[in-house]
């Protein structure tokens, strides 16, 4: 994976400068952040207006402008030189630790041991396994950062699985995009329609056979009982799963949009989160309803 210098620099004859364009727009999101802008809302507007980021995509989120906001490399370094006055950074950072204090995960922010609620969450696209937390065994293995990888997987000796990996900070970036989508699309809590009847047809049929049966012999029977006995777990499931999209619901009543992770939220909302090698995850709702989010940029 190759290293990227930050948006507003550039490497030029073996130096790294500034990058007039990109200086100006480093500029702008920590103005906008300074008036009350939230980074959900700078990363919409960027996104909206097609501006690409440091690897000349646009793909931006809360995560990557808290990542710009968070630089002190923006202040000057023995290798950068500096775009953001002090005073200016400092206000940001200010803020930006009153958001964390106002919001859920501000009150208590997770440390490693805790972000294992991801734990049998994460699965495997490719071959259905769950995922497991590793840590770097050396600085230089995908930048030394934590992340979640297939049980399969194996690094040195042979690779027996080719699921995607994916760090602490994208899943819970991923949540926060998912658990929003459910507030911007009330429809994906209302994928089944309330039924009247309460069993199937075909439940019916096979219970009409077993009550008006005579001469049955006792396998044929039992083999009735058991597609009976199939049918009302058929139909107990969908009622199950209409029950969970009503609690869906409850649990959004009134949200707005959230701007930090939230772990009540996401124990509640997030099924599982199915991990694609393309740096793509499905995230299903209790409800079985899903939808895919990209993760590369986040």
């Amino acid at each position: 994976m190759q290293w990227h210098t930050p948006i507003g620099y550039k490497v030029l004859n073996g130096k790294i400068v500034v990058y007039e364009e990109h200086r100006r727009l480093v500029e702008q999101i920590f103005r906008d952040y300074d008036s009350g802008i939230s980074a959900l809302r700078i990363a919409k507007d960027l996104k909206d207006r097609g501006i690409k980021n440091a690897h000349d995509r646009v793909g931006w989120s809360h995560a990557s402008i808290g990542r710009i906001l968070e630089n002190y490399n923006y202040l000057g370094t023995e290798d950068y030189e500096q775009i953001i006055d002090k005073e200016l950074f400092e206000r940001v950072q200010k803020r930006r630790e009153q958001v964390r204090v106002e919001g859920s995960r501000g009150k208590h922010r997770p440390n490693k041991r805790e972000r294992l609620i991801f734990s049998g969450v994460l699965i495997c696209a490719e071959c259905g396994c769950p995922y497991s937390h590793i840590q770097p065994s050396h600085k230089k293995e995908r930048y030394g950062i934590p992340k979640w990888k297939c049980k399969k997987y194996v690094y040195q000796n042979r690779v027996s699985c080719g699921g995607g990996f994916i760090s602490d900070s994208q899943v819970e970036e991923v949540c926060i995009i998912a658990i929003n989508k459910l507030i911007q699309s009330p429809g994906l809590t209302e994928k089944y329609e309330k039924k009247e009847q309460q069993v199937s047809p075909e439940y019916r049929r096979i219970t009409r056979c077993i009550e008006e049966a005579e001469d049955m012999d006792a396998d044929e029977m039992m083999a009735l009982l058991f597609r009976q006995a199939s049918e009302r777990y058929k139909t107990l499931e969908v009622r199950d799963e209409d029950i969970k999209a009503e609690e869906m619901r409850e649990t959004l009543a009134g949200r707005e949009e959230i701007e930090e992770f939230d772990e009540e939220l996401y124990r509640k909302l997030i099924k599982q989160i199915v991990v694609h090698k393309d740096d793509s995850v499905r995230v299903i709702f209790p409800n079985n309803n899903s939808i895919k989010i990209g993760y590369r940029d986040l």
